[in-house]
């Protein structure tokens, strides 16, 4: 899960300290490869993933209960990074 939990960078940009894409690749290389990869459900339970996918993120635009601190940015918006995101089944 991405977590932004210092908002000042040298850049004056957000900066993420979430897992990256090389993070989960070391760790996913210490399992079995035909070990199914599952995330939890929304409502619980566990869905399998069915891909990644890369895509422009807005940071810190959702402060309502419920909700990820992060979302697409609005149309004409440019995002404020490109983040990699789980697609599951469900």
């Amino acid at each position: 899960m991405l977590k932004l939990l210092d908002k000042s960078s040298p850049l004056g940009r957000p900066r993420l300290v979430g897992l990256t894409v090389g993070d989960v690749i070391a760790m996913l290389e210490t399992f079995d490869p035909s070990a199914p990869l599952l995330v939890n459900g929304e409502n619980g339970g566990l869905e399998e993933v069915l891909g990644f996918r890369a895509t422009g993120v807005a940071l810190n635009v959702n402060s309502a209960e419920g909700f990820g601190p992060h979302d697409l940015p609005d149309p004409g918006r440019r995002p404020d990074t490109v983040a990699v995101v789980l697609r599951a089944a469900g």
